[in-house]
Parts: C-alpha cells; sequence; structure tokens
C-alpha cells in the first residue's frame, strides 16, 4: 500500500545564540546533566571567566567590558554551546516530533500521513512554544521573524493544501 506523506519541517532562529550562553546556568547543566567535576569543570569555569570584550575602530580601541555570558565561537565554543542546549531533545520529543541540531543551527520535524496534517500542525505549534519556553528560562532568543516553516510532500499535494 502506498502512502502519500507529509514532511513538516520548522528551522529555528535563535538571536546571537553563543552570546547568550549564561556561564553559571552552563556550568551548572555540566554538572548536572554531564557528571564534570573537580578539576575538569574547574578548568571550564576558569576558561568563562574574566573574560572581557573590547571594540577597536581603526587605532582607537573602546575600554574593556566584562562578558558575564556568551562562548566563542570557536575551537571549545560549538561544543559548549551543544551542551548547554542538550535537554532540548526531550523538551522536543514529549511532542513525539523529532529534532536535528549542529552547533546553534536547530530544525524540528516530523512526518505524517496526508490525513493528519491537521494534527501535525497543531503538534508542530505547541512544540514550538515549548522550545521559546525552554529558551527564554535558558537566556536564549528564538527569534519568530526568521523562524520558518517548511511543507515537504509531492508537488501535487503542495498546490492543492494551499
Amino acid at each position: 500500500m502506498f502512502y502519500v506523506v507529509w514532511n513538516v519541517l520548522c528551522l529555528l532562529d535563535l538571536s546571537a545564540a553563543f552570546g547568550c550562553v549564561d556561564h553559571d546556568l552552563l556550568l551548572h547543566r555540566l554538572q548536572l546533566s554531564f557528571g564534570l567535576r573537580g578539576v575538569a569543570l574547574e578548568w571550564i569555569r576558569s576558561y568563562l571567566t574574566d573574560c572581557t570584550q573590547q571594540i577597536a575602530y581603526g587605532s582607537r580601541l573602546s575600554t574593556s567590558c566584562p562578558l558575564p555570558f556568551g562562548v566563542p565561537q570557536l575551537v571549545l565554543g560549538p561544543l559548549l554551546y551543544t551542551l548547554y542546549t542538550a535537554d532540548l531533545t526531550y523538551v522536543v520529543e514529549r511532542h513525539g516530533i523529532r529534532l536535528h541540531q549542529y552547533a546553534d543551527d536547530s530544525q524540528v520535524y516530523i512526518s505524517v500521513p496526508v490525513s493528519d496534517v491537521a494534527t501535525a500542525t497543531q503538534r508542530l505549534a505547541v512544540c514550538v512554544s515549548s522550545i521559546n519556553d525552554w529558551m527564554s528560562a535558558s537566556r536564549l532568543r528564538l527569534n519568530p521573524t526568521k523562524t520558518e516553516v517548511v511543507w515537504l510532500g509531492a508537488s501535487q499535494q503542495v498546490s492543492h493544501q494551499h
């Protein structure tokens, strides 16, 4: 038997994801979720502590400002960000939807028979709302103006659906 399947993909856009990582919350999650303790946890704490930023414009430098949030986008930053957002998997799984992440790029998606499109749409909307709540609690910002939903199906179904 042949089933016509719709795939609904939501591309989540985060505003300044790496720059919003809360150091204290990251360290807490590394300890609680991944069991980091002792020297390993202190090494990461020292990596994050006393970070500053300064702007160079021409030959002029601004004053140095402390950075209590954020991880660098080089070397260790993507790994720390991935660990920081690892619990997002559980948020998405509660809705029976799948999650794909690569560093700060996240997509949620669901595949359903055509007869279940309305239910899938509702589930996806509720899931994205839960993701937004989790992100807010994690000091991350989902950008609704750049988050996109893509319907994937046979061209005949896509043209008839809208």
